[in-house]
C-alpha cells in the first residue's frame, strides 16, 4: 500500500501540515484553521487519501488532545514525538529545508518517514471507549440543543406573550410545555376558567391545593395588548418550537439513560462511582469518556490539566508577564471538571475548604472552582492511570499534614 507521511505542527489557532511521499518529496503543505471550516475541509482530505488506498502517518509533539484524537478519528496512524527528540534532529533536516512557518511540520514528517522504527505508535482508545466518547459526545450536543430551543421559546414569549414566564420557572417542565400547547395565545388563556385550570393543573399534573391557587393568581394578572398579527405570527413559531422541544427533551432523557447504562457494563465505572455524584447522572460518565482507555494518552496530570483548561496560560517577555485564560482546550472536559468540582462543594469536606480557601484569596466564583477542577484531574489522572479508586479519609488526612505543618 502507499503511504504519506504527515507532519503535524500543532497551534491553538492554526496547524501546520506538510505532507511527504516514501521518497521524501513533498506532497502538499497546507495551514489548517482549528475551526468546523478548517478541520472539515482537513478531514476531508484524509479521507480523499484513504479513499486511494494510501496509508497515512502522522507525527505531532504531543501524545493527546483535539488534533491528535482527531488524527486517530480519522484512521491516521499517530506517532507522538518528543520535542527534545525533534530539537536533537532539526539539524539533519535544514540544509534540504530553509527556514519556514512550516519548517518544523517538514521536520516531523521527515523524522516519522526515516526514524519510525525508533518512534512508538499511539495506542488507539478500544472500540468500546471510541464508542462510549462517541456516545457521551452526541448526548452533550443534544443538550445544547435543548438549551438553545428553551432560549428560542423564551424569546418568542416576551415578544407576544410573557405571561407563562412568570407563571413557570421550568420551560422544559411537562406542566409548562403541556399548558403552552393547549393555551399558545392571549386569547386562549383569556378562555382558561377556573375549572379546566384545576382539571389541568391538580388531575394532569398533580399540583397541590397551594400551588395551584399562586400559580392561576398570576396567571390572571392584566398584561399589554399585542397586535392580532404579531399574535397568530408568534403563535404559530411557539407551537413549532414546543413541539420540538418535547421530542428532544425525551431523547436527552433516552441518551441520559443509555450514558449511565453503557458506561455501569465499562470496567472503570467500579472506580468512577467512588467519586462524588459518580454513581449517577452524566457528568463523571462524560469525563471519563474523554480519558479514554489507552494508558499512553496521558503522560503526566498537567497534560490533563492544560487539555482540559484548567491551568492558564502564561505569556512572557522581557519584563512583561501575562497570565490569561486557557480559551483553546477540550471543552466537554472543562465543562465536566467544572461540573464535578461544583457539585462536589456539598458532598466532599476538602474540596468545600479549597474553594473557600480560593474565594478568601480574592478569586472569583468560576476561578475558584476551575482551580478546585484542576486538583481534581489530578486526582482522577491518578485514579486513571494506577486503576485506584477514589480515597476521601486519604485526602482529608493530606490536609491535616498540610495544616500541621503549617501550624510548626
Amino acid at each position: 500500500m502507499k503511504r504519506y507521511y504527515v507532519g503535524v505542527d500543532w497551534a491553538d489557532e492554526f496547524h501546520q501540515v506538510w505532507v511527504s511521499d516514501a521518497e521524501g518529496k513533498k506532497v502538499v503543505e497546507m495551514k489548517v484553521e482549528q475551526s468546523p471550516k478548517g478541520m472539515g475541509e482537513f478531514g476531508r482530505w484524509l479521507h480523499e487519501r484513504q479513499a486511494e488506498q494510501i496509508e497515512l502517518w502522522a507525527a505531532i509533539e504531543k501524545p493527546q488532545g483535539r488534533i491528535v484524537d482527531f488524527l486517530l478519528d480519522h484512521g491516521v496512524v499517530v506517532y507522538p514525538v518528543n520535542p527534545k527528540a525533534l530539537d536533537r534532529v532539526r539539524d539533519r533536516f535544514r540544509m534540504s529545508q530553509s527556514k519556514s512557518d512550516s519548517f518544523d511540520a517538514y521536520v516531523l514528517a521527515e523524522f516519522v518517514r526515516t526514524d519510525h522504527a525508533h518512534l512508538r505508535v499511539l495506542e488507539p482508545n478500544s472500540a468500546q471507549a471510541q464508542e462510549f466518547k462517541m456516545l457521551t459526545r452526541d448526548h452533550h450536543r443534544l443538550m445544547r440543543h435543548k438549551t438553545r430551543l428553551i432560549n428560542q421559546i423564551e424569546v418568542t414569549l416576551k415578544e407576544y406573550y410573557p405571561r407563562p414566564l412568570e407563571v413557570f420557572a421550568n420551560l422544559e417542565s411537562k406542566i409548562a410545555l403541556d399548558f403552552l400547547t393547549q393555551y399558545p395565545t392571549p386569547r386562549a388563556l383569556s378562555d382558561l376558567t377556573r375549572r379546566k385550570w384545576n382539571r389541568f393543573a391538580k388531575r394532569e399534573h398533580h399540583l397541590g391545593e397551594a400551588r395551584c391557587k399562586e400559580l392561576w393568581e398570576k396567571l390572571n394578572q392584566p398584561q399589554l395588548g399585542i397586535p392580532e398579527h404579531v399574535v397568530r405570527a408568534k403563535a404559530q413559531l411557539l407551537l413549532v418550537l414546543v413541539a420540538q422541544l418535547k421530542a428532544l427533551a425525551q431523547a436527552v432523557e433516552s441518551y441520559s439513560e443509555e450514558v449511565q447504562r453503557f458506561f455501569a457494563s465499562m470496567p472503570a465505572a467500579k472506580l468512577a462511582q467512588t467519586l462524588p455524584g459518580g454513581k449517577s447522572g452524566t457528568i463523571v460518565p462524560m469525563l471519563w469518556a474523554e480519558l479514554g482507555d489507552a494508558k499512553s494518552r496521558w503522560q503526566s496530570f498537567r497534560h490533563l490539566q492544560a487539555e482540559a483548561g484548567g491551568v492558564p496560560v502564561t505569556k512572557s517577555s522581557g519584563k512583561s508577564h501575562v497570565v490569561l485564560f486557557r480559551y483553546a482546550c477540550n471543552k466537554l472536559m472543562r465543562y465536566a471538571s467544572y461540573w464535578l468540582s461544583f457539585n462536589a462543594l456539598n458532598r466532599c469536606e476538602w474540596a468545600n475548604k479549597y474553594y473557600r480557601d480560593q474565594r478568601a484569596k480574592g478569586h472569583r466564583h468560576p476561578q475558584a472552582l476551575r482551580a478546585l477542577a484542576a486538583k481534581w484531574l489530578k486526582i482522577i489522572f491518578i485514579m486513571w492511570r494506577d486503576d485506584k479508586p477514589y480515597d476521601e479519609n486519604y485526602h482529608l488526612a493530606n490536609i491535616a499534614r498540610q495544616t500541621m505543618r503549617q501550624a510548626a
